[in-house]
């Protein structure tokens, strides 16, 4: 992948939000849909699955817009989404098909989630590993998965208890205070994956995509299906 993306208030890696392996129906089929364009476009790409087994969760960054720039790589950036109607754009790069920016969108939480396998430390190039990992939505993993997480992980059936607070401030606090949100330059509000309106992504997932990956298929994916 081609995307560069600069912390400006860090010499290596910016202030970021928390790591976590997510296991949700929607992160688990987006690895495959991501991972199945590349295989058949003859590509290699870097998967954004925890693990190689089958069904394993999103391996996840997030940061606060911010602390990130992007400087390089923009015109590789496709967006994608899970449904005609989820406000949310996800993205993939047009050189490989690898999973870059996750839960992107026009306007509501200050930060964006990143595929954790392809981040390095600025420093040296070595992989980055947050001081803190937890693998999350197990409300929602496929039993087989789940099980194969090491004993000495730490699983969640949702998110921990201690995000909670965190995770509602990056939501809540750009509506309860509009002067805490976020510069954008024009060029970067059609970015996939940053601040594009996802209403006009017309690269979807379809249910045959949940089923492949081995995932409950979402109730407003089957309802297309039937009116198809």
């Amino acid at each position: 992948p081609s995307l560069v993306v600069h912390p400006p208030r860090a010499l290596c890696i910016p202030r970021q939000q928390g790591g976590a392996n997510c296991y949700c129906n929607d992160c688990v089929a987006a690895c495959y849909y991501c991972d199945d364009k590349a295989k058949k476009a003859g590509k290699r790409n870097t998967s954004m699955t925890c693990a190689e087994y089958p069904e394993a969760g999103a391996s996840i960054a997030c940061w606060l817009l911010g602390d990130m720039r992007i400087t390089k790589g923009k015109d590789q950036l496709r967006g994608f989404k899970m449904s005609e109607a989820s406000p949310l754009c996800r993205t993939y790069t047009a050189c490989c098909c690898t999973p870059m920016i996750y839960i992107g969108q026009k306007f509501g939480p200050r930060w964006r989630a990143f595929n954790l396998n392809c981040i390095t430390n600025a420093k040296d190039g070595t992989p980055y590993k947050p001081k803190e990992m937890s693998n999350v939505m197990g409300k929602f993993a496929l039993k087989e998965a789940w099980d194969k997480i090491p004993a000495d992980q730490p699983k969640h059936s949702l998110i921990p208890l201690h995000l909670v607070p965190r995770v509602l401030a990056v939501i809540f606090i750009p509506w309860l205070f509009p002067r805490s949100q976020v510069t954008v330059e024009e060029e970067d509000k059609k970015i996939p994956g940053l601040f594009i309106d996802a209403s006009t992504v017309r690269e979807i997932v379809t249910a045959e995509t949940y089923v492949k990956a081995g995932v409950k298929v979402p109730k407003v994916l089957q309802s297309a299906k039937k009116d198809a």
